[in-house]
């Protein structure tokens, strides 16, 4: 099949492809979110390669769960993010460990135990779609502006100033309710690292 037929597709009909095989689909999600995705892992990694290499991750394992996908639990765009979302925490994670430990890594810096291979449902336990649900959850019970400016922040990688614009409010306010629904949040999940 001709890319310019994926390229006419939906999210949901590329990903129906891609679970038959027909990996072309793959390439076409790439393009439509692989900046959505590098904005997330950027804004909680802050270094361009380990990003670069979250949206490669990502995208790899988009190829191989894509049978999981359930359109009932939210749009693939949604469920890209998640991934996206909790591959950078993981690799956050690995990154401060193996930082703080100094030691367990080969020359490349590379530790099996740290990295999210070694955790199969996350170093919480958790799977992804346990993990997607609590964070669901959560943010259902923030106030409206908080919600928004969170799901703008993370869902969307947009930075303070553009979520002003967007909302037209202060920059001080939306970093207030940024905050505020961030803590929230973190007392909503407990001990559950989102």
């Amino acid at each position: 099949m001709a890319d310019s037929y994926f390229t006419a597709l939906s999210d949901s009909e590329l990903i129906e492809h891609l679970k038959n095989g027909f990996h072309q689909a793959l390439g076409i999600l790439f393009l439509r979110y692989r900046r959505l995705v590098l904005a997330v892992s950027l804004r909680i990694l802050r270094n361009n390669g380990e990003a670069e290499d979250v949206v490669q991750d990502v995208f790899l394992e988009i190829c191989k769960k894509a049978a999981a996908f359930d359109a009932g639990r939210g749009s693939v765009k949604m469920w890209i993010l998640q991934y996206a979302y909790s591959r950078s925490l993981d690799r956050r994670r690995y990154l401060a460990l193996r930082h703080a430990d100094g030691h367990g890594t080969n020359d490349s810096g590379y530790s099996p135990k740290h990295s999210h291979a070694y955790y199969p449902n996350g170093p919480d336990g958790l799977t992804l779609e346990e993990r997607a649900t609590a964070i669901r959850k959560a943010l259902e019970t923030l106030p409206a502006r908080q919600r928004k400016v969170l799901e703008l922040a993370y869902f969307q990688g947009l930075p303070m100033t553009e979520i002003a614009e967007s909302t037209s409010e202060s920059l001080g306010n939306v970093r207030n309710q940024y905050y505020r629904g961030l803590k929230k949040l973190q007392d909503a999940l407990g001990g559950f690292s989102a």
